[in-house]
């Protein structure tokens, strides 16, 4: 691969660089959760790109705010904290003193910080609202639930079990990440909490079209995971 200072700043090699920087990063880090690996990443990539180029934004610091958006993930697995924020200290850390645009990292740092849905605020940036809207279409359609299933199975989690009786709707973001480490916490659950009006909180025209197609998918599906689970079919 051509060395980074080399590149012109929207070539395809700078993007390659970044993918690799965030490749190392996260082998570096011990990251071994498969919901959150370098396919997602790639996933997230293909279709941060599609919406940039319905709605424009700075293609650089998409490409690295995708490519760096959830390496602070292991850390927050063993010490606690928000990976959107420990993630953006670390791609200041990873980026400062490359050819990478040194202006731009502010920027990048901004839209990793504001990408966690549970986070109960909207992106400052569109370069933010790009990387929030591509990654929560990952969380959605058939990718979505198995996704969902990777990390409540990496929990020991159940494949289905009602809303707990004791809770009134809706719920906060902080309470939903108290919820999860429940051992009768589930996907339908989540989606339940978290899912129920997803297509319309996202920021960009694009992406909400996108989301209402994977999200009737997902409809279907937990609507008929309840009805087996009951034995009604």
């Amino acid at each position: 691969m051509p060395n980074v200072s080399e590149l012109p700043s929207q070539s395809p090699e700078l993007r390659s660089w970044l993918l690799e920087l965030a490749r190392a990063s996260m082998a570096r880090e011990g990251n071994s959760d498969v919901a959150h690996d370098m396919d997602h990443i790639l996933r997230v990539m293909a279709l941060a790109e599609r919406i940039q180029r319905r709605e424009g934004g700075d293609l650089p610091v998409i490409w690295a705010a995708v490519a760096l958006h959830d390496i602070g993930q292991e850390r927050e697995r063993r010490q606690g904290g928000d990976h959107a924020l420990i993630g953006a200290q670390m791609a200041a850390e990873l980026l400062s003193g490359t050819p990478f645009p040194q202006q731009a990292i502010p920027a990048v740092q901004e839209a990793i910080a504001d990408h966690r849905l549970t986070a109960g605020r909207r992106p400052r940036s569109l370069e933010g609202q790009i990387l929030y809207d591509a990654d929560k279409l990952d969380s959605l359609g058939a990718i979505g639930i198995g996704r969902l299933y990777m990390i409540t199975g990496r929990r020991g989690q159940r494949v289905y079990t009602p809303l707990p009786e004791e809770l009134v709707l809706p719920v906060s973001p902080l309470q939903v990440r108290e919820l999860r480490n429940r051992p009768d916490y589930s996907p339908s659950i989540e989606f339940r909490l978290l899912f129920s009006d997803l297509p319309e909180q996202l920021c960009t025209a694009t992406g909400r079209a996108l989301a209402r197609q994977r999200y009737a998918f997902m409809c279907e599906f937990f609507r008929r995971l309840e009805e087996e689970a009951r034995g009604e079919c």
